[in-house]
C-alpha cells in the first residue's frame, strides 16, 4: 500500500498571521506537526498571510504605488532569511503578479484584480513556510485554488462575489484523493478559493478560519485546530474586561452567536462550516500550546445561563418611518427587496405600527460612501429614513438568556440618559441584543459582565476557566 494513503485520520491545523511571522512561531508549528504525526495523524496545515501583510496589501489596492510592492517583498525576504530558506524566485513571481494587479487597479476599481492582489500574502507565507518545514518533516505544498471552488451567487454585489465568496460544506472525494497521494503533511493557503472560471476569489476577512473548517469537512477530519495568539474565547473582550474568563467548552450555536456578535477570535462562517459537518473546533494559543483553550462541539453538556458579553462595532442603524404601515400591503417586502438587490445582509430588525428599525454591519457588507448614498436614496422611496452611524450592538450570549431579565435592573440605568435604539431577543433564546451609539458603551459592557458572569453563583459552573488576568500572570516571561 502507498505509505501516503495508509492513514485516513486527518486533522486540520490553522495558523493565523502572528503565528507564522517568525522563526520561533514556525518552530512551534513544526513541533506540533511532529506531535500529530506521532499520534498517527495526517495533517492539512492552513496558513494566513504574515501579520500585517493583508492590511498593507489592502492599502496598496486603495492607493496603488510600486513602493508598497517592495515593502511587502522585503517583509517576506526578511522572514525567509530568518528561516534560512531561499525565496527570490517566488518573490519575483509575486512582484510581477502584484504589479499586474496594480496596473488594473490604477485604471478602475477592479474587484477581480483586488482579490488577486490580496491573495499574494497567503501564497508567499505558505511557500516560504513549506520550504522551512521540508527540512524537518515530510511536507508537500498545495495550491488550494485548484481544488476549492466558490459558489456562484449572482444575488451578491460584484465586490462581495470577489472579496467575500462562500464555498459549500461537505465531503469531497477528489480532495481526499489528492491530499492522500501527497506527503503526510500538506500545507496550503487560507482565505482564498477560485470561482467557476478558475479566477482567485477571497472568503472575506477572517476567511482563513473558514477555509480551515470547510477543508476539514471536505477531508472528513476529526478536528480543526485554530491556532492563534490567545487561548480561546472569553466571556468578554479582555481588553475591556481584564477579569473575563476563558470559556472551555461551547456548543456551535452559542459560539456562533458570540462570533457574529463581535468576538474576534474566530469567524462566524468558520463555526457554521464546522457545524454543517459536525467537525469539532479547538481554539489554541500558539505561544502556550500546553493550554487546552476552547472546544466547540455539537453539544457541550454545560449549564444554561449567560456565558459572554460581546460587543459588535461599526454598526449602522436605520430608522424607517411611515404612518400606519399596516394599511400598506407589502411595505416590508419592498424595504427588504432594496437590501436584497444590493446584496446587503441585515443583522437585526424591529417593527412597530409606524416604524421599522434595521441594523447592519457596514464593514461586513463592504458599504462605501457611494453605496451607502444609493441605498438611502432607494429606501427614501418607501419612507423617511433617519440614520444613526457609529453604533454598537452589545450581546448577552448563552443558553436560556431570558432568565437574566430580572438581573438587569442596575445595568439598565445606563439608558436613563442614553439612547437604546433597539432591544432584541433571539427566538432560539441564545442572545439578547442592545443597540446603542458608541462612546460610553464600554462601561455598560463591564457592568453587564460583572452582574451576569463575574459573581459567585455564575462562576461556580463548569463552563468557565481561568480569567485573562490569571492567565497573563501565569505566563512565563
Amino acid at each position: 500500500m502507498n505509505p501516503a494513503t495508509e492513514n485516513p485520520n486527518w486533522v486540520v491545523l490553522k495558523f493565523g498571521g502572528t503565528s507564522v511571522s517568525g522563526r520561533p512561531q514556525w518552530q512551534t508549528i513544526a513541533s506540533l506537526l511532529q506531535q500529530r504525526l506521532a499520534e498517527g495523524k495526517r495533517v492539512l496545515l492552513v496558513c494566513s498571510a504574515v501579520a500585517g501583510v493583508t492590511n498593507r496589501l489592502t492599502e496598496l489596492a486603495d492607493s496603488p504605488a510600486e513602493k508598497g510592492v517592495e515593502e511587502i517583498l522585503d517583509t517576506h525576504r526578511a522572514l525567509a532569511a530568518e528561516l534560512g530558506v531561499s525565496c527570490e524566485t517566488w518573490l519575483e513571481q509575486a512582484r510581477r503578479r502584484m504589479l499586474g494587479c496594480l496596473s488594473l487597479l490604477q485604471q478602475a476599481n477592479d474587484s477581480a484584480a483586488r482579490a488577486d492582489l490580496l491573495a499574494v500574502g497567503e501564497w508567499l507565507s505558505t511557500k516560504i513556510g513549506a520550504e522551512f518545514l521540508k527540512a524537518l518533516l515530510p511536507v508537500d505544498w498545495l495550491d488550494i485554488r485548484e481544488h476549492f471552488k466558490a459558489r456562484y451567487e449572482p444575488e451578491l454585489s460584484e465586490a462581495r462575489q470577489w472579496l467575500s465568496a462562500s464555498c459549500a460544506p461537505g465531503l469531497d472525494a477528489n480532495l481526499q484523493a489528492t491530499c492522500s497521494a501527497l506527503q503526510p503533511v500538506v500545507i496550503t493557503q487560507g482565505y482564498v478559493a477560485a470561482n467557476r472560471d478558475g479566477a482567485t476569489v477571497l472568503l472575506g476577512r477572517g476567511g482563513s478560519d473558514t477555509s480551515a473548517a470547510l477543508l476539514a469537512g471536505r477531508l472528513g477530519a476529526e478536528c480543526v485546530e485554530i491556532w492563534t495568539d490567545v487561548p480561546g474565547l472569553f466571556s468578554a473582550d479582555p481588553r475591556l474586561v481584564p477579569d473575563a474568563r476563558l470559556l472551555e467548552e461551547l456548543e456551535y450555536a452559542e459560539a456562533l452567536e458570540m462570533a457574529a456578535g463581535g468576538a474576534k477570535v474566530i469567524h462566524p462562517r468558520c463555526i457554521s462550516a464546522a457545524a454543517a459537518t459536525g467537525t469539532t473546533i479547538e481554539i489554541r494559543d500558539t505561544g502556550r500550546p500546553h493550554l487546552n483553550g476552547t472546544r466547540i462541539t455539537r453539544t457541550s453538556g454545560v449549564n444554561p445561563g449567560v456565558k459572554a458579553v460581546t460587543c459588535q462595532q461599526d454598526m449602522l442603524v436605520l430608522l424607517l418611518q411611515k404612518i400606519d404601515i399596516r394599511r400598506e400591503v407589502g411595505f416590508l417586502a419592498g424595504v427588504f427587496e432594496t437590501f436584497r438587490q444590493r446584496g446587503i445582509s441585515i443583522d437585526l430588525v424591529a417593527t412597530s405600527e409606524t416604524t421599522t428599525t434595521v441594523a447592519l454591519n457596514r464593514a461586513a457588507n463592504l458599504l462605501d460612501d457611494l453605496s451607502m448614498a444609493e441605498l438611502l436614496a432607494n429606501l427614501r422611496q418607501h419612507s423617511t429614513v433617519e440614520v444613526f452611524a457609529n453604533c454598537v450592538c452589545i450581546n448577552l450570549v448563552g443558553t436560556a438568556v431570558r432568565t437574566v431579565f430580572s438581573q438587569l435592573r442596575s445595568s439598565m440605568v445606563y439608558f436613563v440618559e442614553r439612547p437604546l435604539l433597539m432591544m432584541s431577543q433571539s427566538a432560539n433564546d441564545l442572545c439578547l441584543s442592545l443597540l446603542t451609539p458608541a462612546g460610553e458603551h464600554e462601561m455598560l459592557v463591564r457592568q453587564l459582565h460583572n452582574e451576569l458572569i463575574n459573581n459567585a453563583h455564575a462562576i461556580a459552573g463548569p463552563k468557565f476557566g481561568p480569567s485573562w488576568q490569571d492567565l497573563q500572570q501565569a505566563r512565563p516571561p
